[in-house]
């Protein structure tokens, strides 16, 4: 761990166990049934670790990913099934 204090690393362990539930109930509801067995650190590869910037431009938000991103595609598609979700 990365602390003495027991109550910092309980804290530490919790916030790890909600990310690593949220990024599987992410692969569960929206990853096509091809990728749905990848492991969470691909995904992190995938979807996190990315080259981007966030810009403004009047009252948008866009979001330019980098063109030497690998998995663009897999971003894009895994961003509608998100959408997808929030429409229902």
């Amino acid at each position: 761990m990365k602390s003495h204090d027991f109550i910092v690393n309980a804290a530490r362990m919790m916030i790890s166990l909600l990310a690593y539930n949220l990024t599987n109930w992410l692969r569960t509801l929206s990853f096509t049934t091809a990728f749905k067995g990848i492991q969470i650190g691909t995904i992190r590869t995938r979807l996190v670790k990315m080259a981007s910037k966030l810009v403004k431009s009047g009252r948008y938000l866009h979001m330019k990913i980098s063109s030497h991103f690998v998995y663009d595609r897999f971003f894009w598609d895994v961003l509608a099934k998100v959408q997808q979700l929030q429409i229902k």
